[in-house]
């Protein structure tokens, strides 16, 4: 040291004496400069730097541009300019440097041999300004340079090495920058060459082997390759251990090496890993002066370190170090550095975490923001960008699972298929990104039940699965979560394979989970609940027991006094009840009731959960009531699910259910019947029913939650007349109770619509509201939150529910003070009512445990009768029976009951019977519950061999589903013009030939010759579609199927071109809106079939589909129709039709020439019917 400052001092003292235009003075000058450097590299005195730099600028201008000194001095000049730029962080100093070096690459011949060494510190340069901008055009003219420094060089060179690492470290930053792999290779295999070319002892192979494990890492991170990553450790180790104490660069190798050792931790689960990560990451942060640049990065680093640790341990004090160091590390990022984003996204997850574990609001509200300013400041093409947007959708999707805010929930899909659509392929991030748009789309199917979200979250969480190491700590999870969805579609579709892989996969989750993890008990409940499905399905008792100790073992391993807990003591009652029903075992009865008081007493009065438990109860309760005789287990059951419905909050399908539970109690147990309480209770029901289903489901997605509720409107009617109530009222409910789905697509074409249109916020609120307080609650279940937190998060979700639940009764009295919307779902005035029948009366026939009526609508009154003969019992017997051997005698046998009990009553008190009146009145006949699947208009007494009383005889019998569908046909006109297609299929792929249905086809066009007839032969389901809108007329003859899921209830045609079969599906058929439509004739058998008992209020069947489509009146079949049969009634009902536009007369003449032919076969003539106007 004494000898530089003795040579700075004579070099200072000849600079002063020698002349400006001295030739010498330029290298005087220099020199001095260069010892000023020198000087600066030991005692780190900014002002030797600054002294530096102002010599060599001298320097440089006393030089003659063809000078050939000049390029040196220019290249001195811009690496000082360079270390002054890294010590104090000013860009104009990098720019400057930039500018001088290219100087002296210009001003350096090709041949010269100190053009390679000139050409890599223009690299240097270029990639710092890269480190501060993100510009792709510096990194690209940096790999060029680079490139050309080591083509320029030999390969026995000395300096090969090091320009070989460069150019490794330029390509693996534009890897970074692109994704491309082809990058990371060349990258590696540069520093592999690097690495073999430095001797053990040179002093760069430290920085070297820092670099080859970087690269390393990033081919693991790309990958997943565990070897990659263990070699990755073990050159960033050598790295380490190569480097002094005290040398500058230590603490970035520190640094380094916690984060290939996190990987590893990420990887294996090995928590010494990540202990090591942070002592090491600890170490570099000791090591870096606070105003270093890169001390920003370790922190972040450092922060990442301590959450994973919190996520494994729980630890609070580890998340709140996370955050501090994460948010310190944003703050010491300037904000155009491109690390900034990184630390942002970073930030964002912690302060979403404490969100998770505190149930703090304005957390997960800054999560939200902070991931929203990563993505904000990180370039598109950048391939850390898929990362930031999978965290903004997971922020998001807590927001919703916390608020219920729909939109949420809509941003948090799209942001994660924005992620999805920015990760290549095999990417280590996919199965995170996978998994948390899995959620998501899960998450939206809950809410409101379309089928299609469930298939997608199924689809992305089976490649979630599929991109995870089987030995990945992350793996367990994906497994539950695949069970979880995969049972979900079970339950919607019935498919076992499903709920077989669901169980697989939650097996797996189990095997995978160490005994003393926290997940393990909520991995053990699901398992329980997937083998309890399956148990209801197979009826294999293994399973349900299985069930049970699963659940006792998930039971077992959560806290008494943990909030979860009350769920799977809840699931655990459910198996045991189960394992009672099987083995009628008292003992599991009492511990499933045990267990379900145990639940109740363990969730809060006000929490939506407790109405589902309370249910739970109640109806334990009355099984042991069945069971033992007991009043007070009845009189209790009454109160459980009395106490679920006064719940506001619940689901309004679990208090429709209490509400059902506790009416047929009151009024079909041995308790003294309370009327009164039953009718205020199945009223109020049926008016939430609007509520329960979403118009934005599929058809087979509101059937599935309406499924649940099968008598229910046909016991609110008896029960309103039983109680004295006014006909009119219990025809009121009548018509809210029954066809919710149809009665939501003409709202949707009436009321709705026109919400939609004069008030479209309100309409956008309320449809917000009603999905928010229908769907399920949120799980606030996370295995490292404490009681108290938990319980902090409960209350909140409840004080949200609690709000909504007041905002939706604020939301309809709104829409109710709008002109127009005072009856916006409620029950139709008596006028209108009364106007329905101003063209014959409306027969209402119901029959339910408790009584059976017929109501009478006429345009001057509604009344009823009692139909105390038509049995319920009875009606179920006769609706079994119709498939028997002998199914005509069968089917006279019913019809002849039906005419006596229910037909001949009704028509005797509309005036109609026994005498005939001319002309024929019209009537439309509704049937109720199980009377929807009844042949009324073929009703009749035989004698002698032939019919000798029927419906046909005294009234032009028609249907119709309900009163506002025969209305809303009655809008439509015939159009004189009418066109007509015909649509035949004589041979369909899989079933049998119609040969009649050629000559069927040819009458008709000769009996309407002057329609515009087209004909379709074997089309395809989409040409029918598209053609329907144009014709009024439309008459099938092929085959027809009715499906236990009556939405896909459908018509069989031909794909084009194969022969393979296509189906014209109800759901289909519904959606349409056919501007001209007026006839559908359906020569297709069980076209008005109601295959499922449980939906047969909801009168969804092919029939009905043309009706709610347009077409005001539909001919169609009941049961399946002899050909013989199709034919003649068609060409007689056409016939007819050529003489008259009445298409009721027109059926009836038809009908009736059939039943002529073949009186004592009702299975021949009897199917046919008329429903519309």
């Amino acid at each position: 040291m004494q000898n530089l400052e003795a040579t700075i001092k004579r070099l200072q003292t000849a600079v002063e004496a020698t002349q400006e235009s001295h030739p010498d003075r330029a290298k005087l000058l220099d020199n001095l400069a260069n010892h000023l450097s020198s000087r600066y590299e030991e005692t780190g005195d900014l002002q030797d730097l600054e002294a530096a730099i102002s010599q060599s600028q001298a320097a440089v201008e006393a030089t003659p541009e063809d000078h050939p000194d000049r390029a040196k001095m220019l290249d001195s000049l811009a690496v000082y300019l360079h270390s002054r730029y890294e010590e104090t962080g000013d860009l104009q100093d990098l720019e400057a440097a930039i500018a001088q070096s290219e100087a002296a690459v210009e001003a350096t011949p090709e041949d010269h041999p100190d053009r390679a060494k000139r050409l890599d510190n223009i690299a240097i340069y270029l990639s710092s300004r890269y480190e501060e901008t993100g510009n792709l055009q510096d990194l690209e003219a940096i790999i060029s340079r680079s490139e050309a420094v080591v083509e320029a060089i030999p390969e026995d060179h000395p300096d090969r090495a090091a320009r070989l690492s460069d150019l490794g470290v330029h390509l693996n930053t534009r890897y970074e920058h692109t994704g491309n792999l082809q990058d990371l290779e060349a990258a590696i295999a540069r520093l592999e060459a690097a690495v073999g070319a430095t001797a053990e002892d040179h002093p760069d192979r430290a920085e070297r082997l820092f670099n080859l494990g970087i690269g390393l890492s990033s081919r693991y991170e790309q990958t997943g390759n565990l070897h990659d990553l263990e070699t990755a450790i073990t050159r960033a180790e050598a790295a380490v251990e190569a480097t002094p104490e005290d040398h500058i660069d230590r603490a970035g190798r520190l640094n380094n090496l916690g984060m290939h050792l996190s990987s590893r931790y990420e990887r294996t689960g090995n928590l010494s890993d990540l202990e090591a990560a942070i002592a090491r990451t600890e170490e570099a942060v000791d090591a870096t002066p606070e105003e270093h640049p890169d001390q920003a990065r370790q922190l972040s680093n450092l922060g990442k370190h301590l959450s994973s640790r919190y996520e494994r341990t729980g630890n609070l004090q580890d998340l709140e170090a996370a955050i501090a160091r994460a948010e310190a590390a944003v703050e010491a990022t300037p904000e155009d550095h491109p690390d900034r984003a990184k630390m942002l996204d970073n930030l964002g997850i912690y302060l979403s975490f404490r969100y998770e574990r505190t149930g703090n609001l304005q957390d997960l509200e800054a999560a939200i923001a902070r991931s929203e300013a990563s993505v904000e400041v990180v370039l598109e093409d950048r391939l850390d960008r898929a990362r930031q947007l999978t965290n903004i959708g997971a922020h998001l999707n807590s927001k919703y699972e916390r608020t219920g805010n729909l939109p949420d929930l809509e941003a948090a899909i799209a942001r994660s298929e924005a992620a999805l659509a920015a990760t290549p392929e095999g990417h280590p991030d996919q199965a995170l990104i996978l998994g948390n748009l899995g959620v998501a789309l899960s998450d939206r199917y809950e809410r409101t039940g379309n089928l299609q979200d469930l298939e997608a979250a199924i689809t992305w969480s089976e490649a979630a699965v599929d991109a995870t190491p089987e030995d990945h700590p992350e793996r367990p999870g994906q497994l539950i979560n695949l069970g979880i969805y995969l049972r979900s579609r079970y339950e919607r579709t019935g498919n076992l394979r499903d709920l077989d892989v669901a169980i697989d996969c939650s097996e797996a989750a189990v095997e995978a989970t160490p005994e003393d993890h926290p997940d393990r008990a909520l991995i053990l409940d699901n398992l329980g609940i997937h083998l309890g499905s399956r148990y209801e399905r197979k009826g294999n008792l293994r399973d349900l027991e299985a069930a049970i100790t699963r659940a006792e073992e998930a039971v077992e391993a959560t806290p008494k006094d943990h909030p979860v807990r009350a769920s799977r003591v809840n699931n655990l009652g459910n198996h045991l009840s189960s394992r009672y029903e099987r083995t009628r075992n008292l003992h599991d009865l009492e511990a499933a009731i045990t267990r379900a008081e145990e639940a109740v007493e363990a969730t809060p009065k006000d929490h939506p959960d407790r109405a589902a438990r309370l249910n739970n109860l109640g109806i334990g309760l009355c099984s042991r009531h069945e069971r033992t005789g007991n009043l007070k287990d009845l009189e209790a059951a009454i109160a459980a699910h009395l106490a679920s419905w006064s719940i506001a909050t619940a689901p309004i399908l679990t208090r429709i259910q209490a509400a059902f539970h506790v009416a047929k109690m009151f009024v079909l147990g041995p308790l003294d019947k309370d009327l009164s309480r039953a009718c205020s209770l199945l009223r109020n029901a049926i008016y939430l029913l609007p509520l329960a289903t979403s118009r934005s489901l599929e058809r087979e997605d509101q059937q599935h939650i309406l499924e649940r509720l099968t008598g229910l409107a046909s016991l609110a009617i008896s029960v309103s007349l039983e109680a004295g109530e006014s006909p009119l009222e219990a025809l009121r409910l009548q018509e809210l109770g029954r066809t919710i789905t149809n009665g939501q697509l003409l709202d949707y074409r009436s009321d709705i619509s026109d919400l939609i249109e004069h008030h479209p916020t309100l309409a956008e609120d309320f449809d917000s509201l009603r999905q928010e307080l229908d769907s399920p609650l949120p799980s606030q279940t996370s295995a490292d939150m404490s009681i108290n937190e938990y319980l902090q998060a409960q209350q909140s979700t409840i004080r949200r529910r609690n709000q909504v639940a007041r905002d939706l009764d604020g939301i309809l009295q709104q829409i109710r003070q709008k002109p127009g919307f005072e009856n916006f779902l409620r029950a139709e005035s008596e006028a209108y009512l009364l106007s329905a029948a101003k063209e014959g009366p409306i027969v209402v026939l119901n029959v339910s445990e408790l009584r059976s009526d017929a109501i009478l609508l006429t345009k001057t009154e509604v009344k009823s009768i009692s139909l105390p003969h038509l049995s319920h019992a009875t009606m179920i017997k006769y609706c079994s029976k119709t498939t028997d051997i002998d199914a005509n005698g069968v089917q006279r046998e019913f019809l002849e009951w039906l005419w006596k009990r229910a037909v001949q009553p009704a028509l005797r008190e509309l005036g109609f019977y026994p005498m005939e009146v001319d002309p024929l009145p019209r009537i439309w006949w509704i049937g109720v519950g199980l009377m929807a699947k009844a042949p009324i208009h073929a009703a009749a007494k035989f004698k002698k061999g032939r019919v000798q009383l029927t419906t046909l005889q005294y009234c032009l019998p028609s249907y119709t589903s309900t009163i506002r569908a025969l209305q809303y046909s009655r809008l439509r006109q015939f159009r004189q013009d009418a066109s007509m297609l015909i649509v035949t299929m004589p041979t369909t792929p899989g079933t049998t030939s119609l040969d009649g249905v050629t000559q069927e086809s040819d009458e008709i066009n000769h009996s309407l010759r002057n329609f515009n007839t087209i004909t379709f032969e074997k089309p395809t389901a989409k040409r029918v579609l598209q053609a329907l809108p144009r014709y009024s007329i439309a008459h099938f003859a092929c085959h027809g199927v009715s499906t236990i899921n009556p939405a896909d209830s459908h018509l069989l045609f031909q794909q084009e071109l194969t022969e393979e079969v296509d189906k014209l599906r109800v759901k289909d058929i519904a959606a349409l809106k056919l501007p001209v439509a007026w006839l559908a004739y359906l020569s297709a058998c069980s076209t008005a079939n109601s295959t499922s008992s449980n939906l047969v209020d909801e009168v969804t069947h092919i029939v009905s589909s043309f009706h709610i489509a347009g077409f005001v009146h539909v001919i169609g079949t009941l049961w399946p129709s002899e050909d013989d049969a199709c034919r003649k009634m068609a060409v007689d009902f056409y016939s007819t039709l050529s003489q008259t536009d009445n298409v009721a007369l027109s059926y009836r003449t038809a009908i009736m020439g059939l039943m002529k032919q073949k009186p004592l076969q009702p299975m021949y003539w009897a199917p046919f019917i008329h429903f519309g106007a």
